[in-house]
């Protein structure tokens, strides 16, 4: 929804639409959930105002880099790769999530109730047998009891762990937090710092190319990296850059760029193309991004397979012997019962 949102923004500020007209078009199309969005953008761009002032009402809608990204092109006038910058990311978070749903969806939607229904009956398979032996009540009731206390309790919890999730996405601090941890994982922080350092040189390039002074540029450009974890390293460059530092050697001190990245980086300050080399390197990391987030859902779906495997083994194994070794008790009890 969102990215389609953005999408379409870009795709009538590309044709040479205002963006009070856009955001009026859009209010007539968008879902009912952004139409009231779409008019107060229409109404701040009409009154001359910024339109990152209406979103900024709206920030359950949009993560903080989305705002960072709008700020900074509207200081820098580029609006339109600014929508369909954002509208990429929310189509590649919208890919990436589908993909791990799907896999959810097979391997425990489908699995996780068979689980939960399954172990009462052979956790009662498990118990001693009654001196009077099972009648068909008790059994019922056994398992009854069982999925009360058991199989509910973990469905319920399951559900409600869900739901806690869901709050905390929506919480600013707490994807800050996540941001932090995730950057710091071996493969998912690569891809989280790609997608960050993406952000940052396309919009540094962008604000240059607009003739913006470098200190501001790098500055807004920080905020719309939108990492909780590469922000506040990026932001720290800002006052040297101030007092006439050059960029490609700061960026060589936060030690997060590749060494292309600092040689392009370099070069540009060299010959004065330096927007078009930081362009250049911002795409380089979306492909390095793109490859690495393809990679990362093929292992998510081995890794969850096997995972998922195991458990179901686990279970199957755990079912069987008890059932054969209900059936030897029984076989006792009756020879018992026989003497």
């Amino acid at each position: 929804m969102m990215g389609m949102f953005f999408r379409q923004l870009y795709t009538l500020t590309q044709a040479g639409i205002a963006i009070g007209p856009a955001c009026r078009e859009l209010e007539r199309r968008a879902p009912t959930k952004l139409r009231e969005v779409a008019r107060e953008m229409a109404v701040a761009a009409e009154s001359g105002l910024r339109v990152s002032s209406a979103m900024d009402r709206h920030q359950s809608l949009f993560y903080p880099w989305h705002l960072g990204v709008i700020r900074a092109a509207e200081v820098g006038g580029f609006m339109p790769e600014a929508f369909e910058q954002i509208a990429h990311a929310y189509e590649v978070e919208w890919e990436t999530r589908a993909a791990l749903r799907l896999r959810m969806f097979l391997y425990t939607v489908v699995g996780m109730p068979a689980i939960l229904l399954s172990a009462p009956l052979i956790i009662t398979l498990a118990q001693p047998i009654p001196r009077e032996g099972w009648t068909p009540a008790l059994v019922i009731a056994t398992i009854v009891h069982y999925f009360k206390v058991i199989s509910l309790p973990i469905a319920l919890g399951l559900v409600a762990l869900l739901l806690v999730w869901q709050i905390l996405q929506a919480i600013t601090w707490f994807q800050g937090v996540q941001q932090r941890i995730v950057t710091r994982l071996p493969v998912v922080g690569r891809v989280a710092r790609a997608a960050a350092l993406d952000r940052y040189l396309a919009t540094l390039g962008l604000m240059l190319r607009g003739g913006l002074p470098i200190a501001q540029a790098a500055e807004d450009a920080a905020i719309a990296a939108g990492n909780a974890s590469l922000s506040p390293k990026l932001l720290a460059l800002v006052p040297a850059l101030r007092q006439g530092a050059s960029l490609s050697s700061l960026l060589v001190e936060t030690r997060i760029f590749d060494a292309d990245t600092l040689n392009m980086a370099a070069t540009g300050e060299v010959s004065g193309s330096l927007p078009d080399m930081l362009a250049r390197a911002s795409g380089y990391y979306r492909e390095d991004n793109e490859a690495r987030r393809r990679m990362l859902l093929r292992l998510a779906g081995v890794l969850f397979g096997v995972f998922c495997l195991c458990a179901y083994g686990a279970m199957v194994y755990f079912a069987v012997k008890t059932y054969f070794d209900f059936a030897f008790r029984v076989g006792e009890w009756m020879t018992e019962g026989l003497q």
